[in-house]
């Protein structure tokens, strides 16, 4: 291995218990073209040389993790200031990368943050501050403080809007200065009066506008310089390279006018001045802006409660929420806020639970019951367990998924990138070519057209609105998704939604409630069938017999004692109530007894032909009558299939069921393709059979037993709720109860894909029509582009893509209407002498 051609990492190992373990990682990693590895068992680390052409950093990790082993890998989020361009995005996430030990880095022009996972055994998170700082950017390890990053948030705009006023101000009287001899006669006399010697006024002009220059614009000049350094031109070096030649023109024509022609003896500080106060004004703007792109991150932070109410020794203290420790019991009185997850130790009371589950209603909390931080406290004082605290609790998780998401990267972002990297050096060439070409063809003094246009140039075509265009809507689209009850784990999965033409829905918990109910009751009595049939029920572990309950409960039924229960694997059970033997079960059981099944037989037909399970219920041998048990559908699942029809969408089941009740669940939907008795490792299988028939699927289950499924799609939709929100097992979560949630993931998808191509476009087609007219192409009819008016427009360009982002604040649930359904209410069917 050539030592000249080679790096060097150390990367900590998790698992390894003896000498086989180190030995079998070892040979792993040295199986691996260019690498050379030594793995210690008793220092639990590897010791890796290795050629980067080869093999990377993440193949390394790859490698171990498939040996059976753990890589120590860390992740870490970084306050990037100083950023303004895709290009700034770019040489912050080269200059990271550059690093040993980074397996990758990700930086978001428009939450101002870098996102980067290491090994950190070779590198320290120093060593990112250092190189973000060598690439010209300020960095700091993000704070847990929300107060402190707002705080931070308003220091910066206060400082930009006192540095947008002293150049606006500045500039605006260098322009005066300049030009309002031209426009008011009488100002020029009067300038001419008071002049003290000649060019006095201009030296006016060069000590101002080297104020605005190097006072509020050397936030274009060192960077930008930097970039020149790094062989990485951007948006500072276009902004700083216009604006200095036209300041370092004028400052010779003054010191050294001998040099030029006489004709040629115009200075342009008020292009100069005029220029930085525009862009800054742009940034300023810009700023205010994006702070309103996060404003669901802010919302969400805004849950979390600050401190909480502790019982120590028996003494109740108030301590910072960061103090507070899993087994602690927490008080909460009426209108706070819950600081914890956990459980009610003590106390009743209703929650408010709007900001997880969207229901306005409040829910009624005992001794016993779950409840999840941010979630508000209504009445009655609670002490609660905490049983997750901090970054473990529910909300906590969430807002770390709206972040990830946000700081994500897009395909589509990749390609704007690779624009970016050439778009640069390109516009430099641009300027320069301008410059030659008027120079030898422009009007005299041809130096001015020449000058003028070059500057426009550079400055119209700061490639500012391209940084901003994916990210910015990124952050309001999934930060508003997430007020909506729709959690998008990673960026990409938004525009992986928008382009899925398949949407595969998993029957059980999706489709149905996921638990049986009774949905028919046929007899001369039904309420008598009721009251006894829930009798004997009780006594029974069996899940249709908590159906039977449950609808007793609703009806508020007195439940008469029992005895002599015997529970028949397989057939039934019966039981004694009021004097009478009552017998539930299927037909075998009934025949056992020398009973006929055949009351009812019509009736049970259909049922059974609905999918449902149907019991029957007899009382001393004679017929009492049926019951109907299934699996109740949603009210808004056909309402739901619907929706995702209209949308333009194929729409599947899969379910474990048998085919008789998966086809009738699919005819009340309305669903006409059907993947009946599948297990759950098959579900998978039937996602990889839809892909390779070329559909981009997106799976919809519960978020736990689809799991291998929702991993396989494109895209995993997880239906969650409360405290048991998986939102670890798919791309996308809904958080609420209503199916609503899976339609307007796929609207909050497309929408924001729509935005985001959208800003693009006119990123793109503003420096596309724009950089011909500031090269002077338009002379001929007219039309020029003066770099003042050029650094307005470019300024606008940002702040129009990012106005068009905040239109993704006004995105709305969408909403379904309820399909009735026999399945959702208890249906009864009375006939008179069926038991006399």
């Amino acid at each position: 291995m050539d030592e000249n051609n080679r790096s060097h990492l150390e990367i900590a190992i998790e698992g390894m218990t003896c000498a086989s373990c180190s030995a079998r990682v070892e040979r792993a990693l040295n199986d691996l073209p260019g690498v050379w590895a030594r793995v210690n068992l008793t220092t639990e680390q590897a010791s890796v040389d290795y050629v980067p052409q080869e093999t990377g950093p993440q193949t390394l990790a790859d490698v171990i993790a498939q040996t059976g082993y753990a890589p120590v890998v860390a992740e870490t989020e970084l306050a990037i200031e100083g950023m303004t361009c895709a290009s700034c995005v770019r040489r912050v996430e080269k200059a990271l990368q550059a690093l040993p030990g980074v397996l990758a880095a990700t930086v978001n022009l428009a939450t101002e943050r870098a996102s980067v996972r290491y090994f950190p055994a070779t590198v320290q998170i120093d060593a990112f501050t250092a190189a973000v700082a060598e690439a010209g950017y300020a960095a700091r390890l993000l704070s847990g403080s929300s107060e402190a990053a707002a705080l931070r948030k308003r220091q910066v705009q206060t400082t930009m809007r006192r540095e947008v006023l002293l150049a606006t101000v500045l500039a605006i009287a260098v322009l005066l200065l300049s030009m309002g001899g031209h426009w008011v006669a009488p100002l020029h006399v009067w300038l001419d009066s008071v002049r003290p010697f000649p060019h006095f006024w201009e030296w006016v002009e060069a000590a101002m506008t080297t104020v605005v220059l190097f006072g509020p614009g050397r936030r274009f000049f060192r960077p930008g310089f930097i970039a020149y350094r790094h062989l990485s031109p951007d948006m500072n070096s276009l902004v700083a390279t216009g604006t200095g030649a036209a300041w370092l023109y004028s400052m010779l024509v003054l010191l050294a006018p001998e040099l030029f022609p006489v004709a040629a003896r115009a200075v342009y500080f008020d292009s100069a001045a005029v220029v930085i106060a525009a862009v800054l004004l742009g940034k300023y703007l810009e700023e205010l802006a994006k702070g309103k792109t996060s404003a669901a991150i802010r919302k969400l932070l805004g849950l979390q409660a600050k401190e909480a109410h502790v019982l120590r020794h028996g003494v109740e203290e108030t301590v910072a929420i960061s103090a507070v420790a899993a087994g602690d019991r927490v008080i909460v009185r009426p209108g706070e806020r819950l600081p914890v997850d956990g459980r009610i130790q003590a106390g009743d009371s209703h929650v408010n639970e709007a900001m997880l589950t969207g229901e306005s209603l409040p829910v009624t909390k005992h001794a016993g019951d779950k409840v999840v931080s941010g979630t508000i406290n209504l009445e009655g004082r609670l002490v609660v367990e905490a049983t997750e605290v901090g970054t473990r609790t529910v909300l906590a998780q969430i807002i770390r998924l709206v972040e990830q998401a946000q700081t994500d990267k897009l395909p589509i972002q990749r390609l704007a990138d690779q624009a970016v990297r050439v778009f640069t050096p390109v516009v430099l060439g641009i300027a320069l070519l301008t410059f030659v070409v008027w120079l030898v063809v422009g009007p005299a003094p041809a130096i001015t057209m020449a000058l003028l246009s070059a500057v426009a140039v550079l400055v119209v075509a700061c490639p500012c609105a391209m940084g901003l265009a994916t990210p910015a809507a990124i952050m309001v689209g999934t930060g508003r998704a997430a007020e909506l009850g729709v959690l998008f784990r990673k960026g990409e999965a938004l525009e992986t939604l928008s382009k899925v033409d398949m949407v595969l829905l998993d029957k059980t918990g999706t489709l149905t409630e996921g638990r049986p109910s009774l949905t028919d009751c046929l007899a001369a009595d039904p309420t008598l069938l009721l009251r006894w049939a829930a009798a004997v029920e009780s006594a029974s572990e069996h899940p249709l017999a908590r159906a039977v309950l449950e609808a007793a409960r609703l009806r508020q039924l007195v439940l008469p004692p029992i005895t002599a229960f015997r529970a028949v694997p397989g057939y039934g059970v019966e039981a004694v109530v009021e004097g009478r033997l009552i017998r539930i079960g299927t037909p075998r059981f009934l025949e056992q007894e020398g009973r006929s099944p055949d009351a009812w037989a019509d009736e049970v037909a259909a049922l059974e032909a609905e999918g449902k399970t149907v019991i029957h219920v007899t009382a001393d041998h004679l017929t009492l009558g049926v019951l109907a048990i299934a699996d109740t559908i949603k009210s808004d699942a056909r309402a739901l299939v619907a929706a995702i029809q209209d949308a333009g969408l194929e729409v599947a089941m899969v379910t474990g069921d048998a085919h008789r009740t998966a086809d009738a669940v699919a005819r009340q939907v309305g669903i006409h393709a059907v993947h009946a008795e599948i297990l759950p490792q098959g579900k998978s299988e039937v996602v990889r059979r839809l892909q390779r028939e070329g559909h981009r699927v997106a799976f919809v289950g519960d978020g736990i037993n689809d799991a291998p499924a929702l991993a396989q799609a494109d895209v995993g939709i997880a239906l969650a709720s409360g405290t048991d929100i998986a939102i670890e097992s798919a791309e996308v979560t809904v958080t609420r109860g209503d199916l609503g949630g899976i339609i307007t993931a796929i609207h909050a998808a497309r929408k924001t894909m729509r935005t985001i191509r959208g800003n693009l476009f006119w990123a793109f087609f503003y420096n596309i029509l724009l950089i011909p007219v500031a090269a002077g192409v338009a002379v001929p009819v007219g039309l020029q582009l003066n770099p003042m008016l050029a650094g307005i427009a470019m300024g606008l360009s940002s702040v129009f893509v990012l106005t068009n982002s905040l239109r993704l604040r006004g995105m709305k649930p969408w909403p379904l209407g309820t399909a009735s359904s026999t399945a959702t209410d208890l249906s009864v069917t009375t006939a008179k002498g069926a038991l006399s």
